[in-house]
């Protein structure tokens, strides 16, 4: 370990305060190996390695010296700021403890309109309150009908349907792009007129021999690649003759919450190009790896999302007539 490596020094690489506790030092820490661990952004340039092993260090240091801040064993009353206008209340979930690797257990901490800060909740979490005010409401919906007399001709692919399109509405009423983007990622560099540019890892794939696994099939290092059209919280793109080259699949899935809705605003630009291409032939599957670079455009900080209470509204009315055999 760094012999110079101090508790200041510690704090100031990890980003945090000494008021942070261990679970606030855990989750930077995962953060900051996720943006510049030479394995998880498929780089092994000297600066990228030189980074990781500092970010290592400090976390060390840390563990070693009791985390130079206590646990907080009980949530004070949850701070953070709140979409008034946000259609329905969501929970706000905290593990019961940071120890457990996978599945640990967790609680209900609070209860309101709060949006998603990821140093406070993780997106796991965020993920499971959504999901759970999506059923509070469908299940509303279900008991306002339930002393009619209704077919209830929904079937589970629709009940689907709109459980899907509730989720995006709601999850995108509790999140704020460019603050989420700048908690979970750090640009890679910034151009000359003071425009962040991020750098991530996204990917192709198909299996068989269809049209698009064709395509993929062809691609050679440093082909462009170029949106074509999104499809809720998903974007499809083609090759530079136009050919159709499947969905996009980010490596964080936190970074859809963030780029899409910049990306339909006009308030970001993308540039992707071929990294790497594999064909495996005796499973069929074509890989693709992109080089997906993005850019926040000036006035990016205004980004207001688009009003999603009545597509809320008529999204349960959808499913109140589903429920009817309407």
């Amino acid at each position: 370990m760094d012999k110079s490596m101090g508790l200041e020094r510690a704090r100031h690489i990890l980003g945090i305060s000494a008021a942070d506790d261990k679970a606030a030092v855990k989750r930077k820490y995962r953060r900051l190996m996720a943006c510049y661990h030479p394995d998880a952004i498929g780089s092994d340039r000297p600066e990228h390695i030189r980074r990781a092993q500092e970010i290592n260090e400090a976390y060390n240091f840390l563990r070693g010296h009791g985390w130079a801040a206590p646990d907080k064993k009980e949530k004070k009353e949850w701070q953070g700021e709140i979409n008034e206008s946000a259609f329905h209340e969501r929970n706000m979930y905290l593990y019961y403890s940071m120890e457990v690797p996978e599945k640990q257990p967790y609680y209900k901490a609070a209860r309101g309109k709060y949006m998603w800060n990821p140093d406070e909740e993780d997106f796991e979490l965020f993920l499971s309150s959504i999901h759970h005010a999506v059923r509070e409401l469908l299940e509303k919906t279900e008991e306002r009908v339930s002393g009619l007399w209704y077919e209830n001709a929904c079937s589970e692919e629709q009940k689907f349907a709109v459980q899907a399109q509730l989720f995006l509405c709601l999850a995108m009423q509790y999140i704020d792009p460019v603050k989420t983007l700048r908690k979970i990622a750090e640009p890679g560099h910034v151009d000359g007129q003071g425009r962040e540019i991020y750098h991530f890892r996204a990917f192709l794939s198909a299996k068989g021999h269809d049209r698009t696994a064709r395509a993929l099939d062809k691609l050679q290092r440093g082909d462009a690649i170029y949106p074509k059209a999104f499809h809720g919280n998903k974007i499809a793109v083609m090759g530079q003759h136009g050919q159709p080259l499947g969905y996009l699949s980010l490596e964080d899935d936190q970074l859809y919450f963030c780029v899409m809705p910049l990306l339909k605003k006009r308030m970001a630009r993308v540039r992707m190009e071929v990294k790497e291409a594999e064909a495996k032939r005796k499973t069929g599957i074509v890989k693709v790896e992109v080089d997906f670079r993005f850019r926040l455009e000036e006035g990016a900080e205004q980004y207001k999302g688009c009003e999603q209470n009545l597509k809320i509204a008529d999204l349960l009315n959808q499913y109140e007539k589903l429920l009817k055999g309407e």
